[in-house]
C-alpha cells in the first residue's frame, strides 16, 4: 500500500496540525499498516526526546564578548559600503566630466581615467580567474 500521503499525515499529527477527517484516515491506515505504526511510534519517541532538550543559556561574560564583535562587523560593513558608494559616485562624476566638459584639462582627464582603467583591469582579471577556476573546480557539487 502507498504510504506517502500517510507519512505526511503522521508528521502533521505529531505537529498537532491535522484535521479530524485526516486523523480518521490516518488511524484507519495505521490499523492496517504495521510499518507506519512502527514509524509513528519511533517519530513520537524522537519528538519527545527533542522536546526535552534544553539549550544552555550563555553567560553574561559570553554575551559581553559577543556584542562587540557584532558591532564591529556592522561598523566595518557600513564603512566599506559608504566607501564603495563614495568611490562609485566620484568615478561616475569624473567620467561625466571626462565626456562632457570641454574645459577639463588633459591632466585631470588622465587622473580620472587612471582609476577607471585600473578598476576595469581588476574586474577583467577577476572574471578571467573565475572562469578559469570554474573549469577545473573539483567541488562544484558541494553545497556550503
Amino acid at each position: 500500500m502507498a504510504c506517502g500521503r500517510f507519512k505526511e499525515l503522521m508528521m502533521a499529527s505529531l505537529d498537532g496540525e491535522i484535521s479530524a477527517e485526516d486523523r480518521a484516515q490516518l488511524e484507519s491506515h495505521l490499523a492496517e499498516c504495521a510499518d507506519c505504526r512502527r514509524e509513528l511510534d519511533e517519530l513520537s519517541e524522537l519528538s519527545e526526546l527533542v522536546g526535552e532538550i534544553e539549550l544552555p543559556r550563555p553567560s553574561q561574560e559570553d554575551m559581553m564578548k559577543y556584542w562587540p564583535s557584532v558591532y564591529a562587523k556592522i561598523e566595518r560593513g557600513a564603512g566599506w559600503g559608504l566607501l564603495v558608494i563614495g568611490v562609485v559616485v566620484w568615478v561616475a562624476y569624473g567620467v561625466f566630466l571626462f565626456i562632457t566638459d570641454p574645459t577639463t584639462g588633459s591632466m585631470t582627464k588622465f587622473l580620472i581615467a587612471l582609476p577607471v582603467v585600473g578598476a576595469l583591469m581588476l574586474l577583467v582579471s577577476v572574471i578571467r580567474e573565475r572562469v578559469n577556476t570554474s573549469k577545473t573546480e573539483r567541488y562544484k557539487e558541494v553545497e556550503r
